[in-house]
């Protein structure tokens, strides 16, 4: 069997030799098992020069030079299609990157001996598909054939293969690395080997051009961070004596996958994300868990990475968000029109009079009510609500503004409209906290939820009015 030769240079550079045939047997001539790099391959076999890059440009939406740990790489399988054209190619063969288990490669080059079983590479119509950091993601390769758990890939097309889903997204710990795949281009995914990548030896092939594969992780990593300042600054109304303050502020993350699929179906967010949602409150969707318990939400400190898989879906009920949690201080109160709920939001009890109020006091609320609901604010001809939005600037950051939102229609003030803002409406509270969602928007493809391989950096900043409890519920 001819070895052939792959390079992994500083910094996501894997380049290499690999030997493509096209046997109708498993069996090759005597004279390609030699190791001589100028021997000639029969007409049947060549040798290819690949160039595999992690995706760091725009055309690829990643925004940010990922670290060492992002990019590090442990294991991989090269796959090959064959197909009149990309979308047609069905799978013929696969191929495990022995020498990269266990070495990260971000500084060392790398031999692989192995051969790629296909068809006639000189028609010119292969195509390449890398799969890179496979543990735990459900791919696997048994004599040259990729499976997908039990599921043999054998003759599937790429379009089949995007509808799979990894089992995990891998980690940055040692050994294990963030899944990633090929990075959809302008127009396709997988690049074709034309036979002017095709060489006879492998010496031509090292010396000669090489086929760029362009790859990107399955995960993205979000961290939040607020200023101190804001601890005990933010108030939810500027007049104190309607509003409690705040004693603390922590975060969770909220509704993101815990899948993802294999690889991305579109060079753009467009046909991933929705163009025009609408969404209704958190406690009023019957599709979304409880939000305000935040016992089932990954809850973390402040300026924590973590790595989460890209959110999928394009309805309001799964987007990505950021749940801010205030702790309220001893005292504070609402008074004049409210509503009260219970955790399933329905209204249990609505106050009319202005002299009667809802007190917050470390033994629960006054008027002997049960701590366990959701305070209303007062009602109003035409309800304005104060809402966040994340929006990403040019180097990545997202920042919290605040903007208004004006509901002259009792109906609807129950409901947020997503189809513009694609911001979400403030939650209420509980126990003693108060709650609001943060939704991850994004402006270019008007989606919402995050995206594969993006760094989101979420700084709170300038929150001092961070918005007004719930309005009134749908015919109430």
């Amino acid at each position: 069997m001819k070895r052939c030769r792959l390079q992994i240079w500083p910094v996501w550079l894997l380049l290499g030799a690999l030997l493509l045939t096209a046997c109708q047997s498993d069996v090759l001539p005597d004279d390609l098992k030699g190791g001589d790099k100028d021997a000639v391959c029969h007409v049947d076999s060549s040798y290819i020069n690949l160039h595999i890059v992690n995706s760091r440009t725009a055309v690829t939406r990643a925004t940010e030079a990922a670290t060492a740990q992002e990019n590090a790489v442990y294991d991989g399988i090269l796959c090959i299609f064959e197909g009149n054209d990309e979308s047609t190619a069905t799978l013929r063969s696969a191929v495990v990157i022995d020498q990269l288990i266990n070495n990260p490669g971000n500084s060392s080059s790398v031999n692989i001996t192995q051969r790629l079983v296909g068809t006639h590479p000189y028609d010119g119509h292969l195509y390449v598909l890398a799969l890179l950091n496979t543990t735990s993601t459900g791919f696997s390769i048994k004599d040259n054939t990729l499976y997908h758990h039990s599921t043999d890939l054998t003759n599937k097309t790429i379009g089949e293969i995007q509808t799979l889903r990894i089992d995990s997204v891998g980690s940055t710990d040692e050994h294990v690395g963030l899944f990633m795949s090929n990075a959809p281009q302008d127009g396709y995914i997988m690049p074709e080997v034309t036979s002017a990548y095709l060489y006879d030896t492998e010496r031509a092939a090292a010396a000669g051009s090489r086929l760029t594969i362009n790859v990107e992780r399955a995960a993205a990593r979000v961290k939040v961070t607020n200023t101190a300042t804001i601890i005990e600054s933010i108030k939810l109304d500027d007049d104190p004596t309607r509003h409690p303050t705040v004693h603390r502020l922590t975060w969770a993350l909220h509704n993101y996958n815990s899948q993802s699929y294999a690889i991305r179906k579109d060079y753009t967010a467009a046909q991933n994300w929705a163009t025009s949602i609408t969404g209704s409150l958190c406690a009023f969707d019957t599709h979304t868990p409880d939000i305000f318990d935040l016992y089932r939400q990954h809850s973390y400190t402040n300026g924590e990475s973590v790595y989460i898989a890209e959110n999928t879906t394009d309805v309001s009920a799964n987007q990505t968000q950021v749940i801010v949690e205030v702790q309220l201080k001893e005292g504070s109160f609402l008074l004049g029109d409210c509503y009260l709920y219970n955790l399933w939001g329905s209204v249990i009890i609505f106050f009319t009079s202005a002299d009667k109020f809802i007190k917050y006091c470390k033994d629960g609320w006054k008027e002997t009510f049960s701590p366990n609901f959701y305070a209303i604010k007062d009602k109003s001809a035409e309800e304005v609500f104060k809402y966040p939005s994340l929006v990403i600037n040019g180097n990545g950051t997202v920042t919290v503004t605040l903007t208004n939102n004006s509901f002259t229609s009792a109906e609807r003030a129950a409901l947020v409209d997503l189809s513009n803002t694609l911001s979400g409406l403030l939650t209420g509270f509980r126990d003693g906290k108060v709650y609001y969602t943060y939704p991850i928007r994004h402006d270019a493809t008007h989606g919402v939820g995050v995206v594969r391989n993006n760094a989101y950096n979420l700084t709170f900043t300038n929150a001092s009015t961070i918005g007004d409890p719930v309005p009134k519920p749908i015919n109430y």
